[in-house]
């Protein structure tokens, strides 16, 4: 045999990469020129870190590194099928490939042309009789299979089939599968079998079942032996699955299930939860019936003898990892046991209860009556007893008697519903106290300018302010004034999500101005959205923003997240705020402007608690206003305000996300009109560049992205995202609130806490300040939010992109912001080291000693120092290897450094910062009385001790040198230091 062709192989096999790369590992997925997979040489749940480049095949396990990787397609073959020998590897690609006859084939099954110009191929369904009859019974490869299950149309003609083969390696079990379809070269017309999977539009697993049985239950499992074995299990339903796992859901029609009714039983494991989720949203985008999910918590029993006649359970007991529906039958389960925990109301996960006042039933008072023509009122009955009615009134509902939901028994009114003059359902509430003013007129008023037609009788009017207060409305529903977290419910304009003790009704007159929309399926937004986060830090940290302010105040911040992108004009800020506001609605109508005053900016805040607020152009903004306005939103608090007209309205509160944008840092801003930003502002203002790129010509050309996914640059990828924004949008946040409600809050909050403390030691270490601690506690929750939203299904992004692109962004303020001290303690070192190289010389008497017989020279060869802060001393270091080094030692009298040298700032706290930083020197007694200031005896003092503070120069610059280094660059320093 000759010598093999590794690298002809190797670039054969990039040309035909799709082909390969879906033989060798069927469940990953394409994502911006690399294949992501799960690595099956280890327990790998979540695809993300295996990962292969198709433009070059060089591969890695970014888990496993440096250990696992690769240059090329021949050594991932040796990689994922366990071959000791690349020599091997290649002879499995090239019969895959059909590549010549530079190494002898296993086997001459004309299926091994399977992947060569797959594009060529085309898949045949239904597989015609005599291609039936033709299929092959064994792999050239495997053998002869384990299993086989085929996949049949409606009419129970096969589509197609997907063998298992069961080897042994190194003594333990390891499974094979394998699809087998018929394919027709469209050029050629030759019919033949091939061993891969259609690319898309992949059947379901029972569609004969589903078509005989329209109106039975749809069971979903993960799995064709789960599918078979789920059929003993729900005899009733029809039991299904779709090709190769939880990572090919988007490559199935799933349309067959459109209004049926699906119960989805998960794999026990992390990528079995999330699979469940993307399945649930899918279906739902598809206008199932019911979608229902198995609760796996309840098979945590010991199932018993269904035929003895005892019970059904045996002691709890733990539902072991990645069971599945097969696992059950093994272990016991049978149908009875799942019909008992049906009856019992345990089996299913219980879905979060979204409920509006609007479906309340409505009352009628006696002496009126309901109809499509208005609302009637007893007038007279005639002379045979006949009952008599007078339309006073469109249509108009009694829904409930209102009042105060916090339990006050205040703010009684009334619910009514009814249609305008254009047809558009109005809700309106009527405060009871409107109805002691003159003849209800105000009530009128009001109804009128809502749309309502009343009849112009006066009679009439007097019978509908009798019709509105009717004391015998049994519906009651409690009044709350402020959106979002309602206890274990969350408050939304027009709908309430979560359980409650009685219905909710949002009552703010602005209600309106909360522009809540939904539009598409969440499917639609993570195709055309967010798959596009993936390798954009910016563009996932925007996102996740957005699912993190319904977190804020479950998490128990004392202030609210926010955060500014800055930079020039065309990077793509806009673009950052549209995609995060399509989380919540159409970007053009959610998201604000700073153009506002602040008394409008603080409804507009209140307006959006628990949720996203986003302001639009900072530089339209007030500069004598934004710095209040900042504390104002951070602190989630508006003004007190007292007197007549405001005794009825109470302090406005919120707790929120929020996102700015604009040309310039706050600094700047501010700084143009002769103001400095302290760190409070920094801290509820993260200020982040809208690009990562240094290179000007690459910012230029792909501004806020990193990756733009094959668009040509990134302008034209802002393109495509703006345009879907305003298309789909909404439905992301309704379902991340929906399964948000559903959890465990109290064990999410506990986790979540834990994960950011262990970031925070990860990333921090031990030794940052209290203002970079706070940061980082925001990025990291950041982080988490988008990474929640994954596990909810919503995002689609891998295990772990969005908490690392939040830890990534956070190194990168770091180094924009010059290191993780307080920032007011770096302006205050940076202020005092600006001080002595300015007037190091010109306020500082030079001072040197020479020795004890005359231990102090003064140089009197210098003008007097009209101004004196104190003395500076000349200290030489002769080195034996190198020149001598000088250095100058600073006393500053106390009240100077006080009120002089730190004019602006706090001296005592600057004099406190340079005695913990070892730069101000003292004494061990003086240390040890908690001194910041030591004693001298200087010249001219009379040989009394003066109060300085005494430090080097060096010592301070080193300092400042320090508080701007990263905590790994402060490691190296001290290891190179002491090496």
């Amino acid at each position: 045999m000759g010598t093999l062709d590794f690298k002809g192989l190797n670039e054969y096999a990039l040309s035909n990469i799709d082909s390969v790369l879906n033989y060798y590992l069927p469940d990953g997925k394409k994502v911006s020129g690399e294949y992501k997979a799960l690595n099956p040489a280890r327990d790998d749940n979540k695809p993300g870190s295996f990962s292969i480049n198709t433009n070059t095949g060089v591969w890695a396990d970014f888990a496993r590194l440096p250990e696992v990787k690769g240059q090329d397609i021949i050594s991932l073959v040796a990689y994922v099928k366990r071959y000791e020998h690349q020599g091997d590897a290649f002879k499995d690609l090239s019969d895959l490939l059909n590549y010549g006859n530079r190494v002898p084939t296993k086997t001459n099954n004309s299926a091994t042309n399977a992947r060569r110009n797959g594009e060529e191929w085309l898949h045949v369904t239904p597989v015609p009789n005599e291609f039936v009859r033709r299929c092959y019974k064994k792999h050239y490869k495997h053998g002869l299979p384990t299993f086989t299950w085929e996949y049949r149309d409606a009419n129970n003609q096969l589509i197609l089939k997907v063998l298992r083969f069961d080897k042994q390696i190194d003594g333990e079990r390891e499974k094979e599968f394998a699809p087998l379809a018929l394919y027709k070269n469209h050029e050629t017309g030759e019919i033949k079998w091939h061993w891969r999977m259609p690319k898309v539009d992949r059947p379901l697993y029972g569609l004969h079942e589903l078509a005989k049985r329209p109106k039975a239950t749809v069971v979903l499992t993960e799995g064709e032996k789960a599918a078979d074995a789920a059929k003993a299990l729900f005899p009733s339903c029809v039991c299904m699955t779709w090709p190769n796992g939880s990572n090919s859901i988007s490559k199935a029609d799933f349309t067959p299930l459109a209004k049926r009714n699906v119960i989805i039983w998960p794999d026990n494991d992390n990528a079995g939860i999330k699979c469940a989720k993307e399945l649930k949203n899918l279906l739902t985008s598809l206008d199932a019936a019911s979608i229902r999910i198995i609760n796996l918590d309840s098979l945590a029993k010991t199932p018993l003898s269904e035929s003895d006649g005892g019970p059904l359970f045996g002691e709890d007991c733990t539902w072991p990892d990645k069971a599945d529906a097969a696992d059950a039958l093994e272990l016991g389960w049978g149908a009875a046991h799942l019909e008992a925990l049906k009856k019992s109301g345990e089996l299913f996960i219980k879905e979060a209860v979204t409920h509006a006042p609007s479906d309340i039933k409505p009352n009628v008072p006696q002496g009126f009556k309901l109809t499509d023509n208005g609302v009637e009122a007893f007038y007279k009955s005639d002379d045979k007893g006949n009952e008599k009615y007078r339309r006073i009134c469109a249509p108009l509902e009694l829904l409930a008697l209102t009042r105060d939901a916090g339990g006050s028994g205040q703010d009684w009114g009334v619910l009514v519903r009814f249609k305008d003059y254009d047809g558009q359902e109005k809700r309106l509430n009527i405060p009871k106290r409107l109805f002691a003013t003159d003849g209800g007129s105000d009530i009128r008023k009001q109804l009128l300018s809502e749309g309502l037609h009343i009849e112009p009788r006066s009679q009439e009017k007097g019978k509908l302010i009798d019709y509105l207060n009717c004391p015998d409305i049994t519906n009651r529903v409690g009044l709350v004034k402020k959106l979002g977290w309602h206890k274990n419910a969350f408050i939304l304009p027009d709908q309430t999500i979560g359980e409650t003790d009685s219905p909710l009704l949002y009552d703010n007159e602005n209600a309106r101005d909360c522009k809540l929309k939904a539009a598409g399926a969440i499917s639609d937004w993570q195709r055309e959205i967010a798959s596009y986060c993936e390798g954009n830090p910016l563009l996932t940290l925007a996102v996740s923003l957005a699912f993190t302010g319904p977190l804020v105040s479950l998490m128990g911040l004392s202030e609210n997240v926010g955060f500014h992108f800055y930079g020039d004009s065309s990077l793509g800020k806009s673009t950052l705020m549209n995609v995060a506001c399509s989380v919540y609605g159409k970007p053009s109508e959610f998201k604000g402007s700073w153009r506002t005053t602040d008394n409008a900016l603080e409804d507009t805040a209140a307006l959006h608690s628990d949720m996203l607020l986003a302001l639009d152009e900072l530089n339209e903004a007030n500069p004598l206003t934004i710095e209040g306005i900042i504390y104002m939103v951070g602190n989630g608090k508006g003004k007190n305000r007292s007197g007549p007209d405001y005794a009825k309205k109470k302090t406005q509160r919120w707790n929120l996300a929020f996102l700015s944008n604009g040309e310039k840092t706050i600094d700047d801003y501010l700084g143009s009109i002769g103001k400095s930003v302290n760190g409070g502002v920094h801290m509820r203002f993260l200020s982040l560049p809208a690009s990562q790129h240094e290179d000007e010509a690459l910012k230029k050309r792909n501004g806020i992205y990193t990756n733009t996914h094959n668009f040509i640059n990134g302008a034209a990828l802002s393109d495509h995202l703006n345009k879907a924004c305003e298309k789909y949008h909404g439905e992301p946040f309704l379902e991340f609130i929906k399964q948000l409600t559903s959890t465990d809050l109290s064990e999410l909050i506990k986790v979540h806490h834990a994960e950011i403390a262990t970031y925070r030691e990860r990333v921090l270490g031990n030794d940052a300040g209290g203002q970079a601690v706070r940061a980082f506690q925001k990025f990291a929750l950041v982080g988490l939010a988008g990474e929640l939203a994954s596990t909810f299904g919503i995002t689609g992004w891998s295990e772990g992109h969005s908490i690392q692109s939040a830890i990534s962004l956070f190194r990168m303020w770091v180094d924009i912001r010059g290191g993780t001290g307080n920032v007011e303690e770096i302006q205050l070192l940076n202020h005092l080291a600006k001080q002595i190289k300015l007037y190091g010389e010109k306020h500082f008497k030079r001072w040197d000693r020479s020795g004890a017989k005359d231990p102090m020279i003064i140089d009197e060869h210098v003008p007097a120092k009209l101004e004196t802060w104190g003395y500076r001393e000349q200290i030489t270091t002769r080195h034996p290897d190198k020149d001598a080094t000088t250095d100058h030692m600073y006393y500053v009298y106390k009240d100077i450094f006080m009120d002089v040298m730190c004019k602006g700032f706090d001296g005592k706290r600057a004099a406190l910062l340079l005695r913990n930083l070892g730069v101000s020197i003292l004494r061990p007694s003086e240390l040890k009385r908690s001194r910041l200031n030591t004693s001298e005896t200087l010249p001219n003092a009379g040989g009394k001790p003066q109060q300085v503070i005494k430090f080097k120069a060096s010592s301070l610059f080193e300092a400042v040198d320090r508080m701007a280094l990263s905590d790994n660059e402060q490691d190296e320093a001290k290891h190179a230091k002491s090496a």
